[in-house]
């Protein structure tokens, strides 16, 4: 098994931030790493994305929810050759929200093939800071 996690306190309500990581339609215009989706982002939902990392292949995502929470996308090949879950938890703390996302990668095909992974501890890093940065300008405080 592989995983990254990525994390930051974000100075914006926590509904605020939820409202971004599940906005389907909204994901291609900032800077998420989604290219593509079809689908709604809803607890039990398959949706289908691409990455800026995944070439131009499409990733078939299972949905699951505790809404405002966490939510956990899971993808892969079939049998578990090889395995991608992405975990999104929320937690307020005062005037701000943590949002924490991790990738884990997973199957016996992992070693064989890890130019299938489709984002890399960079692209992680980048998605949790374009959350912050839309949350903070969605949900400014005076």
């Amino acid at each position: 098994m592989q995983s990254f996690e990525s994390e930051e306190p974000i100075n914006a309500r926590s509904s605020t931030v939820w409202d971004i990581i599940t906005d389907a339609g909204n994901f291609t215009v900032w800077e998420s790493g989604i290219i593509w989706i079809d689908g709604e982002v809803r607890n039990g939902a398959l949706i289908r994305i691409r990455t800026t990392g995944g070439d131009r292949r499409t990733f078939h995502t299972r949905v699951q929810q505790m809404p405002g929470q966490i939510m956990i996308w899971k993808t892969g090949l079939l049998l578990g050759l090889l395995t991608w879950t992405r975990t999104y938890s929320l937690s307020p703390h005062a005037e701000l929200t943590h949002l924490r996302v991790k990738d884990e990668f997973g199957g016996p095909l992992l070693r064989f093939a890890s130019s299938a992974i489709p984002v890399s501890r960079q692209d992680l890093y980048s998605y949790v800071a374009a959350v912050r940065k839309r949350a903070e300008l969605l949900d400014r405080r005076s």
